[in-house]
């Protein structure tokens, strides 16, 4: 009888109901199963193999009883945990507190300080959703009481620890480049701590602050692969690690530009490959013709960079000139009207798996573990820790339609354009919950914020309709790699009746557009992401537009203090928004009550190639513009080949209309590929910019207050 496995025990007490049995053969008793003449039993002995015939038990009477301990009571008042365990000294995050007989008067302390009532979310008698105070780095306790009774007071010692530092910001691109600062609060860091991102240094540059007080460190974030990286600080021998302290998104952030002295002989070329190490081997072309034979001669026009990444040409340079940079895997970069003489230049990597050997390595670690988030959509109104009707959503005007609600994350783009998700991830007046409609969504870890709308939603209709009447939004949510975060509340308390008006002073078509202006609002929040609603969209022609009305904006209160309307127009042309287009990428309105101008849009470009003889491209680009609209300051060209494989990004200041670009053919590589050639001519307007301190991170859309957008194709044979 001892012979027989868990398994079948398992097997067997599921066939009857026999949960005792189970437990039985766990704690091993298995001799209170049967007795010398159970049938069982004999043929168990006999054949280790044979299966138990349920009718075996069926009618013999009542299964021996199987001792078992006594719970311990359970504390009607109990203080069980809090979810996350840690987060940044700075406080401010969102954490659920689990226990039992929590009451609607709920008060919380950490350590010694007390959360603000209005900070207090309490839903359920056994959760209670709070802003994390500030407090001292290391653990500190965890005190709940309901309101005055001091016989529910329960203490959590060390419920919650405080971590020495975090990382401003937390997330960025896998080119790496930016600087990243870690603050830290009683820490002893000097000139000689170091920093490592999942065991791959970050170049300290910077440090402020004394050891034992508040400190900053800043330092060079290195190239990563995706997802989330723990901080290691090191300082005489002790580490000091944050899991999770930094996340890895996809995207570039070029670095680099021009700086220094007016020209007077000397230009210094510096090129570095994504991340910031040196690149050797990168052509280095002045003008637009050079002489390749004679390769690092003076005179010859081009240079080859050292294994410092530098290029320099002493004494060759007087005026301003037009510096090419190239090489074999990394896409080529021009400046024109180069007047300073120093030139820093971070080449972006050609994504093509020919080139893996020449790419830099990209460091990977751990991969993302996503994190689980779930909680209950609140509405007020209810009885004391019991749910609530959807009291600020209309009732459906037919069969067709029905109360829905939705959980989405911010977008790093204004423009983003809403989105129905699918049905079967709605959550309804149906959906369970105690406090209110339960939610569940998985994403990554770190700082994380939560919107959630609802409203009526229609599906009959193509494409389906959803119509948001209420919202809530959650900011702070903390969470580890692979953590799971329960008994979040967000109140449905705000409501989208706002309205904005947009006056509108429209661009200055050119002869071939655009001809239609397409607006679209969404509401910023305070860490600069944006909540993308349904419905703000809307469509007004060119020229006759002078006012647009847009309905359905949430009111900037409660979890949206702080927040502000951000109004993006694009002037495009025709249905499929083709350029020539002139944007206006984001206005704010801080509030609903007055009419915002929508005006400064950049002229509409005309640009032109030129051709050879034969009618392919000659390396030549102009562009043109009425004087009417924003002013210009500064003109980029990106040219695309193999199917926007290579891209060549072309800089000049606002007075240089026509660029002539060296023939990169003559190079062993680094040159675009044949065929087909695509060029953009953006005209930016930026605020207090200056050409000759160009930072490269001017050549991102995301810099310009203002742009405009034509196009024009060739095709090119080298």
């Amino acid at each position: 009888m001892a012979s027989l496995s868990i398994q079948r025990w398992r097997t067997v007490c599921g066939r009857v109901g026999c949960v005792a049995l189970l437990a039985s053969a766990v704690a091993g008793s298995v001799s209170s199963c049967s007795s010398s003449g159970n049938e069982l039993g004999s043929r168990r002995r006999s054949d280790p193999d044979a299966v138990a015939n349920p009718d075996d038990f069926v009618g013999k009477g009542a299964a021996p009883e199987t001792p078992t301990t006594p719970l311990a009571p359970v504390d009607p008042n109990a203080l069980l945990g809090v979810n996350p365990t840690h987060g940044p000294f700075s406080g401010g995050g969102i954490a659920v507190v689990r226990g039992n007989g929590f009451a609607s008067t709920v008060r919380v302390w950490f350590g010694d300080v007390e959360v603000p009532h209005e900070q207090v979310v309490a839903t359920r008698a056994d959760r209670v959703q709070i802003n994390v105070p500030a407090g001292a780095p290391g653990d500190a306790p965890i005190t709940t009481q309901n309101g005055d009774d001091a016989a529910t007071r329960r203490v959590l010692p060390a419920g919650y620890h405080y971590d020495a530092f975090f990382a401003r910001p937390d997330h960025g691109p896998t080119s790496g480049g930016s600087t990243l600062t870690l603050v830290g609060s009683g820490t002893s860091w000097t000139d000689q701590t170091s920093v490592q991102l999942d065991g791959v240094a970050c170049e300290v540059t910077a440090l402020r602050g004394p050891p034992g007080g508040e400190q900053e460190l800043d330092c060079r974030l290195p190239a990563g692969g995706e997802g989330q990286k723990s901080i290691a600080i090191t300082t005489a021998g002790a580490t000091d690690t944050l899991l999770g302290g930094f996340s890895y998104e996809a995207g570039e952030l070029v670095t680099g530009g021009l700086s220094g002295a007016p020209l007077a002989g000397d230009l210094n070329v510096y090129v570095t490959s994504p991340g910031g190490a040196p690149l050797a081997g990168a052509y280095v072309i002045l003008g637009t013709t050079y002489d390749l034979a004679r390769l690092g001669q003076p005179g010859s026009g081009v240079r080859q960079t050292d294994a410092a990444g530098q290029a320099p040409f002493l004494g060759e340079v007087t005026a301003p000139v037009t510096v090419t940079v190239a090489a074999r895997c990394f896409q080529p970069l021009t400046l024109a009207a180069v007047a300073v003489d120093t030139v820093r230049a971070e080449l972006t990597a050609v994504a093509s798996p020919d080139c893996a050997e020449g790419q830099p390595p990209i460091f990977g670690g751990s991969p993302s573990r996503p994190v689980i988030l779930s909680g209950e959509l609140v509405w007020s109104g209810g009885l004391e820790l019991a749910r609530a009707g959807w009291v600020n959503v209309p009732a459906p005007a037919n069969p067709a339609e029905q109360r829905t609600a939705y959980v989405f994350q911010p977008s790093a783009d204004p423009e983003t354009r809403f989105r129905l998700p699918r049905a079967d991830g709605a959550i309804t007046q149906g959906s369970p919950g105690q406090a209110g409609y339960a939610f569940q969504l998985a994403t990554g870890s770190g700082s994380r914020t939560l919107y959630a709308l609802a409203g009526i939603e229609n599906r009959s209709v193509d494409p389906p309709r959803f119509t948001a009447y209420a919202m809530g939004m959650l900011r702070g949510i903390y969470a580890d790699p692979g953590e799971t975060i329960e008994g979040l509340s967000i109140a449905m308390d705000v409501t989208l009746d706002q309205a904005l008006t947009l006056q509108l002073e429209e661009p200055v078509p050119s002869t071939r557009g655009p001809d239609r202006l397409d607006v679209s609002v969404a509401v910023q929040t305070p860490d600069q992401s944006f909540l993308v609603l349904p419905n703000l969209v809307a469509e007004a022609p060119v020229p006759g537009s002078s006012s647009l009305d847009l309905v359905g904006l949430p009111a900037l209160v409660r979890a949206l203090e702080g927040a502000q309307y951000a109004v993006s127009v694009r002037a495009a042309t025709g249905t499929n928004q083709s350029l020539p287009q002139s944007v206006l990428p984001l206005i704010m309105a801080p509030e609903a009550s007055r009419a915002i101008p929508v005006r400064g849009f950049v002229p509409v470009p005309t640009l032109s190639l030129g051709a050879n003889p034969d009618g392919t491209w000659n390396h030549s680009l102009s562009v043109s513009w009425t004087d009417r609209g924003r002013s210009v300051d500064l003109i980029e060209y990106t040219v695309s080949s193999g199917s926007g494989l290579i891209n060549w990004t072309v800089a000049a200041p606002p007075d240089v209309l026509s660029v002539q670009l060296p023939e990169l053919s003559a190079l062993p590589q680094g040159d675009l590929l044949p065929g087909a050639v695509d060029v953009v001519a953006s005209l930016a307007g930026m605020d207090d910019f200056d050409y000759a301190r160009l930072d490269l991170r001017a050549l991102r859309r995301a810099s310009w207050q203002a742009y405009a957008l034509d196009v024009a194709s060739s095709h090119y044979e080298p």
